[in-house]
């Protein structure tokens, strides 16, 4: 066995060599078979079979190769065997083959250019993956033919266990080209073979493949098997430069891809310069600052496009980042901005600055521009209805927009809160973006990866480049955490640390990043009733009830109810689905307004859905209606839920109650909706309990 030595062979690889230089490195450590040895090497093989002699007192014999004897006896090898190994299955051939694609098509392109060279001089190439499981041959015709009867098929497993000694495997277990001739193999049945291979090692050094020439050996034909030697790592240094090329240029674009998306939707301008300080790239956000199209802004001078004096040179020259340095610039003169800019440095530790980063963000709101005037609008003129529940709500919440204490939005599933949540954001004025979080979705496992980010490698399956979390991505906006009731108690004194230090680490970070949010969150649970259960911290409670709004539910909005419906199915008309916009029958209203609303405005919309699907004229009807509707508004219509009682078995507060309703239908002539009113109630609530306790009406 002839073997280039495991440094000799990295300094190889570290080379960038023509061949004939390749080949007088290889040339050193190639010793030439003649007939005499290879007759003793037969001999101490039949010694150690027969009669255990250990092969390692040869003369003739590498340790490495008498080692693999050694170990392919123990394993229980069968020397004389003529059909070699085992053989994957179809389905687990096919999900190898998918692995290895890559490396696969990079060696195949390589064949196919040096094919000519492999038939006419009657070689058969092979490559195999780490375990020594055959990929692929190639070569001519009648050579493959033979190395098939011996099961040298893709799928066979070739490994030393179940084949001895060969040249693929002490690739694999020296991590280093061997070239391996006639009698070092284990089975009598590749004796006449001469293994010329090496290892296809990844970026790490770890082995993914083995490439392999097999030819016919004999003493005589020996001599010209080093250029094969030389050939054969040549073309495995080859595809294992290809493929980190094919690997980076991949990771080179989904991380370009990655990046672009998170400066799209980050909400603030983005630009990076290259070292000649042009402009490498620029999200839209920074476009529409100096009023210039992003795609025409790539390749200009920053200088040209800026004429603002930014600190840009001391960047270059200190190498350090300057955080919020703010300025105006010229093309909103009227409008003042922060502006942090970071070096980019290169990975070879010498902290020279190839590019910056630059990151914008309006300081103040200012005097506002033309555009932005034209698109002002009431925050919350997407909540509709002029309930005076409704109303209170709407008019404490535009009073707590701007004040930095936590909000929580407590109400019934269905009844608006994040519609809330999106108002108080854009009330707020805030820079930055609007980030949900429904934490009712979120994996335990991938909670705080997903909330603070973490960096490349932090974990199994993390991106390689890392990601910014939710919470980093609401910098300078507005974080709305919906469902915190759902959120684990395990993770809540975590969350609980970043409201109060206005910090995050990512996860496997080792730095703090300082970010300046607004909190919302929401919850359709008795939070307090949680605290008091010792199911949810009362420290973070405090912290994110500062200011509690409570949503009222559809039930208690009185005529909010047909109002809504009514923008629902005009929404529906504007889309083009109508020839004239359906109208609500006066029974449809009137059932609307004692119905309860168990889902509240989602269930309201999710009905108007149904009957305009239904209707087949122009006014929606009782019986577009859906059903299911029906048997819930009968059974509380009929007091199952809440069956008459009879005055003996009344609470003091329930007669309390009676009285007050009693009061105010005298006081308004016995008007249902003049008396919910003056009760502060619901209609429909107003009719449940009049049925209920039987007051005539």
């Amino acid at each position: 066995m002839e073997a280039i030595g495991t440094q000799d062979f990295k300094i190889l690889r570290g080379l960038n060599l023509s061949h004939k230089a390749e080949e007088s490195i290889i040339k050193e450590f190639v010793v030439e078979m003649d007939a005499v040895r290879w007759q003793e090497i037969e001999s101490c093989k039949e010694r150690f079979l027969k009669d255990g002699i250990d092969p390692h007192n040869s003369l003739y014999m590498y340790p490495e190769v008498a080692d693999s004897w050694i170990r392919s006896k123990n394993y229980g090898v069968d020397p004389y065997q003529t059909k070699l190994g085992k053989n994957l299955s179809s389905r687990e051939l096919m999900s190898l083959i998918r692995d290895k694609a890559s490396m696969i098509d990079i060696a195949y392109e390589f064949i196919g250019k040096n094919i000519d060279l492999l038939t006419t001089s009657n070689y058969h190439m092979c490559l195999t993956d780490e375990n020594g499981i055959l990929l692929f041959s190639a070569g001519e015709k009648n050579k493959i033919e033979t190395f098939e009867a011996i099961n040298a098929v893709p799928g066979a497993i070739w490994t030393e266990e179940l084949i001895g000694t060969n040249c693929h495997s002490m690739c694999i277990n020296l991590k280093r080209p061997v070239q391996l001739i006639g009698p070092y193999y284990y089975c009598k049945v590749v004796e006449d073979n001469i293994g010329s291979g090496t290892p296809i090692m990844d970026e790490d050094g770890k082995v993914i493949g083995v490439l392999l020439v097999i030819s016919v050996a004999s003493p005589e034909k020996q001599v010209a098997q080093t250029n094969l030697l030389s050939w054969v790592i040549s073309a495995g240094l080859a595809i294992e430069s290809e493929l980190r090329l094919k690997k980076q240029s991949y990771f080179l674009g989904l991380a370009n891809k990655t990046l672009k998306s998170t400066m799209e939707v980050i909400g603030e301008g983005c630009i990076i310069l290259d070292w000649r300080m042009n402009i490498a790239y620029i999200n839209r956000e920074a476009a529409d600052i100096f009023n210039i199209k992003d795609k025409e802004a790539i390749g200009k001078p920053f200088k040209k496009l800026c004429k603002s004096n930014l600190p840009i040179n001391d960047v270059l020259e200190t190498g350090k980042t300057i955080n919020k340095f703010e300025t105006v610039f010229d093309s909103l003169k009227h409008q003042s901005y922060d502006v942090d800019i970071e070096p980019l440095v290169n990975n070879d530790n010498s902290r020279n600055t190839n590019g910056l980063f630059l990151r914008i963000r309006k300081l103040h709101q200012g005097q506002k521009n033309e555009k932005a005037t034209d698109q002002e609008k009431d925050s919350f003129s997407s909540i509709i209805g002029n309930s005076k529940p409704l109303q209170i709500v709407i008019h404490n919440a535009r009073n707590v927009a701007n004040h930095d204490g936590g909000v929580l939005l407590i109400g019934e599933s269905g009844t608006g809160k994040e519609l809330f949540a999106r108002a108080i954001h854009d009330e707020s004025r805030r820079n930055g973006p609007y980030i949900a979080i429904n934490c009712a979705s979120i994996p335990k496992s991938l909670f705080e990866s997903e909330l603070f980010g973490y960096e490349g490698g932090a974990f199994t399956g993390a991106e390689r480049r890392g990601r910014i979390g939710k919470i980093e991505l609401a910098r300078g906006g507005t974080l709305f955490l919906d469902e915190i009731g759902e959120m684990p108690l395990e993770l809540q004194p975590v969350l609980l640390r970043v409201l109060e230090d206005k910090q995050i680490m990512r996860v496997g970070g080792t730095k703090y990043i300082s970010l300046d949010f607004k909190v919302v969150a929401a919850t359709n649970k008795d939070l307090w009733k949680m605290v008091l259960n010792k199911e949810f911290r009362e420290d973070l409670y405090f912290r994110l009830a500062v200011f509690k709004l409570t949503i009222p539910p559809l039930r208690s909005r009185g005529n909010d109810i047909n109002k809504l419906a009514e923008t629902f199915i005009k929404e529906s008309y504007d889309k083009g689905k109508f020839m004239k916009c359906p109208v609500l029958s006066p029974e449809v209203c009137d059932i609307f307004l004692n119905y309860d609303w168990p889902g509240n405005v989602r269930q309201l919309k999710n009905v108007i859905t149904y009957a305009l699907a239904m209707v087949t004229g122009n006014t929606i009807k009782k019986n577009h209606l859906p059903s299911e509707f029906f048997d819930t508004l009968w059974s509380k219509s009929t007091g199952e839920s809440d069956d008459i009682k009879s005055v003996d078995d009344l609470t003091s507060m329930e007669r309390i109650e009676i009285e007050a309703i009693k009061d105010a239908m005298k006081k308004t002539g016995k008007n249902v909706k003049d008396a919910s009113e003056l009760l502060g109630l619901g209609r429909s609530t107003v009719y449940r309990k009049l049925k209920q306790y039987n007051i005539e009406f």
